[in-house]
């Protein structure tokens, strides 16, 4: 070695910051970097499920709010981004990002739109929202909200032992198949349940005698999307979708109800506000009274007397209502 080069690894040595910057400027970091290296994380959720069924592993999706949601951004930071994680996961899943920030130039407007409707395909109620997926598209894991790793470890440890039963079931055929498949839908998060129609439905065709019940859980899945479709159909106006719910509460199976009447509280809720917003008389806000008293039957057996009662007191003087309304717009 030349005199000039030991020159200047002396030099090098006696400046930790530019060694860095040398080392990084030469590509040579990776030669000397510690041996945690990130886990791969796609956007590609059908290219990930491909690979998944050829490798035999599981997707775990990360439904996220990259820029704006705090347990998402703790949850990226204590969890997915460190080495215990990756050696937790990384032989047995494929991870996938759905992010949908609130600057959506940090991943252009395409892939935003494409995330978008991802998050309406599985019905994402919360952020952030971990599912864990085989390559067939069934729902066998994860859950919802902020988490910490000895969660997140429950949660990997039960999907890959759904992910086992998932395995034996296709080398099994009718009712048990089927009853092996519910389980594994019976053992998920409530708020995932709704997102697995591709299971509950190959459960309903497997299972002929019905001895799982799942053929009436496809029926209401079904009855759901149709609800659904129609109330999008509105495009928010709560006036044209407060009818269209009442009527599916009338025919909603007994599985469905309960959310039917939450949907029902929430679109009676936005028509309340306009209502009120828009007031310009007692009588529309006794008008507003009244559709207020239709919440009461959203609520549940045991509160709707008091839910009563309180509605009640609050419209109690619809002219003190109407004149800070009118005080609140500014009216002269």
């Amino acid at each position: 070695m030349t005199p000039y080069i030991l020159a200047v690894i002396k030099k090098i040595a006696q400046n930790k910051l530019m060694f860095k910057n040398i080392l990084y400027a030469t590509g040579l970091a990776a030669a000397v970097a510690p041996a945690f290296a990130a886990l791969e994380w796609t956007t590609d959720l059908d290219e990930a499920r491909t690979r998944a069924a050829a490798e035999s592993k599981s997707v775990l999706v990360d439904f996220t709010g990259s820029d704006w949601c705090g347990y998402c951004i703790q949850l990226k930071k204590t969890v997915f981004d460190t080495p215990e994680f990756e050696a937790l996961a990384k032989d047995d899943f494929l991870f996938v990002e759905i992010d949908v920030p609130r600057d959506v130039n940090r991943i252009g407007q395409e892939l935003y739109s494409k995330n978008e409707k991802l998050c309406k395909q599985y019905k994402i109620a919360g952020f952030p929202t971990i599912m864990v997926m085989s390559p067939e598209g069934y729902i066998i894991g994860g859950f919802v909200g902020g988490s910490n790793m000895a969660r997140t470890k429950d949660a990997l440890s039960a999907a890959k032992a759904n992910a086992e039963k998932v395995a034996k079931a296709k080398t099994l055929q009718g009712s048990e198949k089927a009853k092996l498949l519910a389980e594994v839908h019976a053992s998920l998060a409530r708020d995932l349940k709704p997102a697995n129609s591709v299971m509950v439905n190959d459960i309903a065709e497997a299972d002929t005698d019905n001895v799982t019940g799942m053929k009436d859980m496809a029926k209401a899945a079904a009855q759901m999307e149709e609800l659904e479709a129609k109330l999008n159909a509105t495009r928010g106006n709560a006036e044209k979708a407060l009818p269209i719910i009442n009527e599916a509460i009338k025919n909603a199976y007994p599985v469905n109800l309960e959310d039917m009447l939450m949907t029902k509280g929430q679109i009676i809720m936005a028509l309340v506000n306009s209502k009120l917003n828009s007031a310009n008389s007692i009588e529309d806000v006794e008008a507003t009274h009244q559709l207020m008293l239709e919440l009461v039957d959203c609520a549940p057996a045991d509160r709707k007397e008091i839910f009563r009662q309180k509605i009640e007191k609050d419209f109690a003087d619809p002219a003190t209502i109407l004149e800070k309304i009118r005080k609140q717009r500014g009216d002269k």
